[in-house]
């Protein structure tokens, strides 16, 4: 079994899944500690978040500021810039509502044994259980 950490995917799905590949990942087997920003600026991440999701209790995920601003977008609480960003795919799915469901219940912060997750740091005031109990 192996543990492997992933950050910044951001919508990368050929590099994602070529990672995955050379890793020998398994979803059967190991697991997948994925730090943020899953979405947002390459050009799949309707499908990166399918197969993330897909992936069930393989895969530990905590939110980065891209899924957050992609929540909020969908929420009609952030202005969608669209420029650079590409959430459409996202926004305009069949299976949106069940993806933003599951991605709204994700964490901001991880922790298991001594290792905790987040995705841009902590503040030094805070240990590992308070950010976990923030979150």
């Amino acid at each position: 079994m192996a543990t492997l950490a992933i950050g910044d995917i951001q919508g990368c799905f050929d590099s994602f899944r070529r990672l995955l590949d050379i890793c020998h990942f398994d979803p059967a087997r190991d697991r997948l500690w994925l730090v943020g920003d899953l979405v947002n600026r390459g050009p799949k991440s309707l499908k990166t978040l399918r197969l993330i999701k897909s992936l069930g209790s393989a895969a530990q995920i905590v939110l980065g500021n891209h899924d957050l601003y992609l929540l909020m977008v969908a929420e009609g609480g952030a202005k969608y810039r669209g420029k650079d960003d590409t959430l459409q795919g996202i926004l305009d799915a069949k299976d949106r509502e069940e993806l933003l469901d599951w991605l709204r219940h994700q964490p901001l912060c991880y922790t298991e044994g001594n290792y905790c997750m987040v995705h841009a740091g902590l503040l030094p005031q805070w240990s590992a259980i308070q950010a976990r109990e923030l979150s």
